[in-house]
């Protein structure tokens, strides 16, 4: 399952949730090292790190990392949603939004922050 940050937060310590780090991988090598590690562990983290706006994957290998999300838990950063493909949001398990600000912001594109105001 996917587990997204629409915030940076403490980005090493977000790090330190997986048990592997794909965030220094370039996205021509992604593919091939998500399927090494499906062939490999069996109950595993996944840290893939932060998408950029425009980060995108050619379908096929879109799909090959989809299975990698399906089978283990991946943790993900992102300033933008749009972002990621169709088929990637139907993987989401949980999104974690910033909601430190107090004014009931809504601009989760541009620092996270969630709809609802802390009291």
């Amino acid at each position: 399952m996917l587990f997204v940050y629409f915030y940076f937060g403490n980005f090493p310590e977000l790090r330190k949730l997986a048990d592997i780090d794909l965030s220094t991988l370039s996205s021509e090598l992604l593919a091939d090292e998500c399927e090494r590690i499906m062939d490999h562990h069996s109950n595993k983290k996944i840290f893939l790190g932060y998408l950029e706006p425009g980060w995108m994957l050619d379908p096929k290998h879109e799909a090959r990392i989809r299975r990698l999300i399906r089978k283990f838990d991946v943790y993900v950063v992102s300033m933008f949603p749009e972002s990621f493909s169709f088929s990637w949001k139907n993987e989401i398990k949980m999104v974690y939004l910033d909601s430190k600000k107090k004014d009931g912001s809504t601009e989760i594109v541009h620092n996270g922050n969630s709809v609802q105001s802390e009291h």
